[in-house]
């Protein structure tokens, strides 16, 4: 059986089946080279840029053998991993020119010998429309679900456009990109100063942006929590707009137990009136303007709670008998109970008050 010729390169002299090995003997002070070569490039465009990237590290793992150290000889071996006939020609341009730079008495360690042999690479097998192709996909990109995502790519493209990323007009282009409401955010918050001297970097823009949107995700879980208990007590959520990024607006009047400015009038309908001088004695010594014992307040007596329902606020003939307990001294699973069983005649106040009792404190400081 006859063995099969091996395709010669006729610019290196060199086999295809030569130009894929990776130990490249050099010479013996110098050994192999190291590492794996890039693969071979047919001419195709869109891998220009991996094909660059790959040889470049591959050649800064090997920078101290001769064959990479040397710009006459690197040239050489870059050539020998590019193989089509996309490129055939090419190459074989570039070694007249290679030789021609040689008999002029260029030197072989002369670093223009690479420098402009990789120019002429690029201009000849980049996408010369790449960088208006990403700006355009730069100025129609939106933020979608993940944030992670959408600064890595807004970055990617902005690297790709070539524009700088704290340029007025890129962060222009990264305020139209992210959501309306999170720009708003990020401006209205206390770091943000329109008239500094020195405008906002696209880093501190990207940190506040990332800052905004968590506490916009702690307060949506607030909300889901506050929903929830609404829910519970039989109410309907309150009227609104919730806006991501922002607060939730309420319509109607308050009560001062919903931190509004209507007048509780809980406590004149129990006889419980102070003067401003006891308001501030109990404030002083935290004890509850209702029951007046220390450790809590009014909106969350339980001492208020049963007295509104003995107070005649039950619905109708059939509402229940309320449990024969010192209300101090109700457990947990008292309150929980009784509440079961008292749905029905708390009103719309007392519930709203339990419920901010409920709510986690940690979440509401959120949205401010």
């Amino acid at each position: 059986m006859t063995e099969q010729p091996q395709e010669i390169n006729v610019a290196t002299g060199q086999s295809k089946q030569e130009a894929q090995q990776i130990n490249v003997v050099t010479s013996p002070a110098n050994g192999a080279l190291k590492g794996n070569p890039p693969p071979i490039f047919d001419g195709d465009r869109s891998m220009t840029r991996k094909f660059i990237n790959n040889f470049n590290l591959w050649k800064a793992i090997n920078r101290h053998n001769n064959t990479m150290k040397k710009p006459f000889s690197r040239v050489v071996t870059l050539l020998t991993y590019m193989d089509g006939s996309l490129v055939d020609a090419w190459k074989e341009e570039q070694m007249h020119k290679l030789q021609e730079a040689i008999d002029n008495g260029i030197q072989e360690t002369d670093k223009d010998l690479w420098d402009s042999f990789i120019e002429r690479f690029k201009t000849a097998f980049t996408n010369q429309n790449q960088r208006e192709e990403a700006y355009q996909k730069l100025c129609k990109l939106k933020q979608g679900e993940s944030l992670d995502n959408f600064f890595a790519k807004f970055k990617q493209l902005a690297h790709k456009a070539g524009v700088p990323l704290d340029d007025k007009g890129t962060i222009e282009t990264l305020k139209r990109a992210i959501n309306k409401p999170l720009t708003r955010a990020v401006i209205q918050s206390p770091n943000f100063n329109p008239n500094a001297d020195i405008p906002w970097t696209f880093k501190k823009w990207e940190d506040q942006a990332r800052m905004s949107h968590q506490k916009w995700l702690a307060a949506s879980q607030y909300s889901r929590q506050k929903q929830g208990l609404y829910k519970a007590f039989g109410l309907k959520p309150n009227q609104g707009k919730n806006n991501q990024y922002g607060r939730n607006r309420t319509s109607g009047p308050r009560t001062t137990s919903q931190e509004g400015y209507a007048m509780d009038v809980d406590a004149n309908r129990m006889g419980q009136t102070h003067s401003d001088a006891k308001k501030q004695q109990l404030m002083n010594e935290n004890k509850c303007f209702y029951c007046e014992i220390q450790g809590h307040q009014a909106c969350v007596c339980r001492k208020k709670i049963v007295d509104r329902a003995k107070s005649g606020k039950t619905a109708g003939s059939n509402a229940p008998t309320v449990r024969n307990q010192d209300p101090i001294d109700m457990t947990p699973d008292d309150i929980s109970g009784f509440l079961r069983d008292h749905m029905g005649s708390l009103d719309e106040d007392t519930k709203l008050s339990i419920i901010k009792s409920l709510m986690l404190k940690d979440f509401p400081q959120a949205q401010n």
